[in-house]
């Protein structure tokens, strides 16, 4: 797989997740810039950007369907967001 497009951080990218969901592979970027990007990695298709740290996201995991990712900041916060599609 080729990279599609570029992930969009302000900042650099901390944290990197992988998922086969069964509505596409996901990809979850976490950056110094306070935000994760959910992408559709076939695409490279912006899904969701979630704010809400209010420090460098340091890490996450994704659920096990891929429905939802939490996300570790130097904040000190663990937060849960969902990576379904926004609508435009």
């Amino acid at each position: 797989m080729r990279l599609r497009a570029t992930l969009e951080h302000e900042d650099a990218v901390t944290t990197l997740l992988a998922h086969p969901s069964p509505k596409g592979y996901l990809l979850v970027s976490g950056s110094a810039d306070k935000t994760l990007r959910t992408w559709d990695a076939r695409t490279g298709t912006l899904l969701r950007k979630h704010v809400g740290h209010q420090g460098a996201v340091l890490g996450g995991s994704l659920g096990l369907q891929g429905s939802v990712v939490i996300s570790a900041g130097d904040d000190g916060a663990c937060l849960v967001f969902t990576t379904e599609a926004t609508e435009e």
